[in-house]
């Protein structure tokens, strides 16, 4: 074991594995733990090496659990904000004295019958005002049919007497309704103004209160360096967001470097029942969350030689090529289009190849391998794009699942996706503001170690869709072997040491594409094998019985 995990994209090393394992059985055999985060909890461990050399590994979770931020045999928070007479405590109480407050009078009853009465209020003026003025309509019309006639002095007088009364009759209809209007407004207002006031209140006390926990979070690096929260988004122009600090992965890594522990290795994974929304499987590693935990690991790894980027270096292949495009075969963990981590993308790799303007007509995630289309020419990539947009192309694609339940031999998958702000690139199901997303699937074969070969035939092109259908428990709920980012590595996988596996890719390969030549009008059916997955048979894909880091209660 040389460099330090990469929490935002690794493979867990072996010994984190065996540490994860060790864990869930913990969990399992006791009662009370079991309770506690059967509901659903990101959980963590950290391999370390003490001063001895003695090597051991850390326990920790995210956020509280069963109410609790302190659980035995677990890494504490990084500031305990418990302790029942502190700061923490005593504006907790404060705040939520205001929200008993604000839930008192947003439940009185007396605001729901003035809100009820200047509604009824209201609507009666506009009927009133509505059915006196259709009179008053009709009675003109009448005045002026009798002046027209040729009448006396004295009925002129009279309808004009009349007229003016009328006029005045609507004045006092309004000041009627209006005066009642005004005085129920005043009492709601009043009443309302009372609620803001409190709300205001509130959000600021909870604003002091959270700028006050994230200046107490002080958390180190291996360079010996302290900063807290607050002043490490700071240097960033950011604000650190609600719960910063609380994930596993900096309640373990801030153990370590304030008991001399030297961290080798870490990893995240999911325990209990999955949610509704984000992709989570039990047992499944996932990368730390980049919104909380971007700038905040950004700081605490100084110091720490960390993992790099072990994706392929294999490069593309042509399959088919003439004067107007050219589909190609990427490999997983090149980019289809230029990005913003600087890692040289096929479209860049192909111009410089071939010495001409080449226009992405699609593209594929930078871990997904298989077929792509790039257009020549402007016209030819507008063309394909309506025939995308119109869903006209048919795609298909093959993937391996990882071991779960049993997966139907076809079927279709219906679930809206819609990004996940704080885990980006991240997509997860949004059943409620999501854009549609159609899956069709079929199996292909159940292999001996578990997975499952399908081939899938997305009907449309979200982002990840195939990665979330697949991992998301309303989806098939088996995530695809090798997705490091929806839950592709489990905790109890065994891997092949022959190498020929490939697990540390993901095993998602666009094999076929058909589409109409916008030049020649043809239909074309363009199909690749490359980078398909053997399933192995080797003898080492049995239980390995190496030695088992200690738990950190074993020390």
């Amino acid at each position: 074991m040389g460099k330090f995990t990469n929490p935002f994209r690794y493979t867990p090393e072996p010994c984190v594995a065996d540490a994860a394992r060790l864990l869930m059985e913990r969990i399992r055999a006791s009662e009370e733990l079991s309770d506690i985060f059967s509901e659903g909890k990101m959980l963590g461990v950290l391999v370390f090496r003490d001063q001895s050399g003695q090597e051991g590994f850390l326990s920790g979770f995210s956020g509280n659990a069963g109410g609790r931020s302190i659980i035995e045999g677990f890494v504490p928070p990084i500031f305990d904000l418990s302790a029942p007479e502190g700061h923490y405590r005593t504006e907790e109480k404060e705040i939520s004295h205001i929200n008993e407050k604000i839930r008192t009078l947003e439940e009185d009853s007396e605001l729901e019958l003035l809100e009820s009465r200047l509604a009824e209020l209201c609507s009666e003026k506009e009927k009133a005002l509505d059915e006196f003025r259709q009179t008053a309509s009709q009675n003109k019309n009448k005045r002026d049919l009798i002046r027209r006639s040729g009448a006396t002095q004295q009925i002129l007088e009279t309808i004009t007497k009349e007229a003016q009364k009328e006029k005045a009759d609507l004045k006092r209809l309004k000041i009627r309704y209006n005066s009642e209007i005004e005085e129920i407004q005043e009492r709601l207002e009043n009443k309302l103004e009372a609620i803001g006031r409190l709300k205001k209140e509130r959000q600021r006390r909870s604003d002091a209160l959270q700028e006050w926990i994230f200046r107490q979070y002080i958390v180190h690096n291996a360079l010996g360096e302290a900063a807290s929260i607050l002043d490490i988004f700071a240097g960033r122009g950011l604000v650190p967001p609600g719960g910063t600090g609380e994930c596993a992965a900096p309640k373990l890594l801030e153990y370590a470097f304030r008991n001399n522990l030297q961290p080798l290795a870490m990893g995240e994974f999911w325990y209990g029942k999955s949610p509704e929304t984000a992709v989570r499987t039990h047992g499944h590693f996932y990368p730390s969350c980049t919104s909380k935990c971007g700038p905040l690991l950004g700081f605490m790894l100084k110091g720490l030689e960390i993992q790099e980027d072990t994706t392929t270096q294999e490069t593309y292949s042509t399959v088919f090529a003439d004067k107007w495009l050219t589909v190609v075969s990427k490999p997983s963990g090149m980019p289809s289009v230029p990005g913003l981590d600087g890692k040289k993308s096929l479209q860049e790799i192909l111009q410089e190849k071939l010495q001409r303007e080449i226009h992405p007509v699609h593209r594929l995630d930078m871990d997904t391998s298989g077929l792509i289309i790039f257009a020549f020419d402007k016209q030819v990539a507008e063309h394909l794009h309506r025939q995308f947009e119109s869903h006209s192309i048919e795609k298909e694609y093959i993937a391996r699942l990882s071991p779960g339940r049993k997966t139907d031999s076809q079927g279709m998958i219906d679930l809206p996706l819609g990004p996940d702000y704080d885990e980006r690139p991240r997509q997860k199901v949004d059943l409620s503001g999501g854009k549609d997303a159609f899956t069709r699937y079929k199996s292909l074969s159940d292999n001996e170690d578990g997975t499952t070969d399908i081939l899938f035939f997305p009907h449309t092109g979200r982002t990840h869709q195939l990665r979330v259908h697949s991992a998301h428990t309303l989806g098939l709920g088996r995530p695809i072997v090798g997705d490091i980012l929806y839950g592709g590595n489990m905790v109890a996988e065994e891997k092949c040491t022959k190498g020929c596996c490939g697990e540390s890719r993901l095993h998602l390969h666009a094999r076929k594409i058909c589409f109409i030549h916008p030049a020649t009008g043809e239909k074309m059916t363009v199909t690749s094998m490359d980078n398909c997955f053997p399933t192995c048979h080797h003898e080492e894909l049995k239980f390995r019985k190496r030695h088992h880091p200690q738990d950190i209660n074993k020390l």
